[in-house]
């Protein structure tokens, strides 16, 4: 399985909208996704088209809200 790691202080729960960059026009559903006990957040990517991602991840820790935002290249 193809995943995108991230890493956390802690466990999270995220919410992860894909936008691609390379192609406006592809659309790609919220995926939710849960860490490890070590924080270690792995969200896959197999099904998602090739091009250049904006991935947008939102959670909440300790009654706070949190997101990131990174950009990714998937190759074909």
């Amino acid at each position: 399985m193809k995943t995108v790691t991230f890493s956390f202080d802690h466990p999270v729960a995220a919410k992860v909208f894909f936008s691609c960059v390379s192609d406006p026009a592809l659309k790609h559903d919220i995926k939710f996704v849960r860490s490890d006990v070590h924080g270690l957040l792995h969200v896959p990517v197999n099904d998602v088209p090739k091009g250049i991602w904006k991935l947008l991840l939102e959670w909440n820790y300790d009654d706070r809200d949190f997101c990131m935002e990174r950009v990714i290249e998937l190759p074909g």
